[in-house]
């Protein structure tokens, strides 16, 4: 197929899904533009895919889902029949239906996906004292995620026609987690009121002034303000997030590695 540029797409509220998507990316070796959908501007851009193009769509997975706000921003990209690489990546417990739901967010929308793959990221519950994935996509996975786009590379030389491709998953979709009802908090004794809290989040939630205001109901748990904190003064508090910190690093300590599905 006549490829003459690669788009790489991906929503990353802590940074695991574009590291994942740009060792890809070495490994397909193509001139490529960058989609990033995780802040709110995206919503006010426009973006069209056409067949000469090679998009590879990357989503962090909550609760073995798509994000809700990246469904939304997702199903905003406009494509013309144009090959895509699916890609998931989740902090070292399952992957379960995201592949799929991504598959079906995009496909109404021309883009007719023929790989894809799950790879591990830093859960953003991860901190010292429960420790889930901690440090990836680490070399390793870097060296892997290189290695599935050189296999994607492969595979589209060869490709005529963009044939039915299956990935794993099941629907209806299991439940996923839900929106609102939980936050991280601020520390207003090292908080330094720098405004990185809101500057990194994907929906706007927060705001700073001579405090630091979260909007709850608007809270997607992403921990983006907490991994970005600079004096470590945003973090959890809350019972339900810290036990399920607990269960993940205590039950899905031991490490798993990449899939592809070529």
């Amino acid at each position: 197929m006549n490829i003459k540029r690669v788009k790489l797409v991906y929503y990353s509220p802590t940074g695991t899904s574009e590291k994942t998507v740009k060792a890809i990316q070495k490994g397909i070796d193509i001139d490529y533009d960058i989609v990033d959908l995780t802040l709110p501007d995206s919503e006010s851009k426009n973006y069209t895919f056409d067949s000469t193009d090679i998009a590879v769509i990357a989503v962090p997975v909550y609760s073995g889902r798509v994000p809700p706000v990246a469904v939304k921003r997702i199903s905003r990209l406009k494509a013309q029949n144009t090959p895509t690489v699916l890609v998931a990546v989740y902090g070292n417990r399952e992957f379960e239906d995201a592949l799929l739901e991504l598959k079906n967010i995009t496909e109404p929308n021309g883009f007719k996906a023929f790989a894809a793959a799950a790879f591990i990221g830093e859960h953003s519950f991860d901190t010292p004292e429960t420790p889930i994935a901690t440090g990836r996509p680490d070399a390793e996975d870097n060296k892997k995620a290189k290695e599935f786009g050189e296999k994607v590379k492969q595979k589209l030389e060869k490709l005529t026609k963009l044939d039915e491709f299956e990935v794993p998953g099941n629907h209806p979709y299991r439940e996923g987690g839900k929106t609102g009802g939980r936050n991280p908090v601020t520390d207003p004794d090292t908080c330094i009121l720098c405004g990185m809290c809101a500057r990194v989040c994907p929906t706007g939630c927060v705001t700073v002034s001579d405090i630091v205001e979260t909007d709850t109901s608007n809270c997607t748990a992403c921990s983006a303000c907490v991994k970005n904190c600079p004096t470590g003064a945003r973090h959890w508090e809350h019972e339900g997030v810290l036990k399920a910190a607990k269960w993940l690093s205590t039950d899905y300590a031991k490490r798993k590695e990449p899939e592809f599905f070529l």
